[in-house]
């Protein structure tokens, strides 16, 4: 996949992956930034909804302005899910509207990759002598 440097500057996302104790759950947090010129809406959508919530899953960026997202995690079977970011250019004010009217804006993705497992904690380098 190559690198897009126009949509990083439209919607920066960090960060775009995301670690979880399978046994324990846990949470993370993310940082959505508009770096253009134009409101954007959001919408979150994931491909497990019975163990990962994610607030909000819908918002509107102004541009220049920033959003924290926190995605909580529920104890489950380890795996590899992943959340989708759905944005676009809109006129409307509140998220959830820009995605249920018409608008004649493209809707771009990104994606967040959601792992959990239960792995020992990695090892740190050690210097050898």
């Amino acid at each position: 996949m190559l690198y897009d440097v126009e949509e990083d500057h439209e919607l920066y996302l960090a960060p775009k992956l995301a670690e979880y104790s399978a046994s324990k759950g846990g949470a993370s947090r993310h940082l959505l930034v508009n770096g253009s010129t134009e409101r954007i809406a959001v919408k979150f959508k994931c491909s497990n909804n019975d163990l990962y919530r994610v607030s909000p899953v819908y918002s509107c960026l102004e541009p220049g302005s920033s959003q924290r997202v926190h995605i909580v995690r529920d104890p489950g079977p380890a795996k590899v899910d992943k959340m989708v970011l759905l944005y676009k250019k809109t006129n409307f004010k509140h998220g959830r509207d820009a995605f249920y009217n018409f608008e004649d804006f493209e809707v771009k993705r990104t994606l967040i990759a959601l792992v959990a497992h239960d792995l020992p904690q990695r090892l740190k380098p050690s210097s050898v002598s």
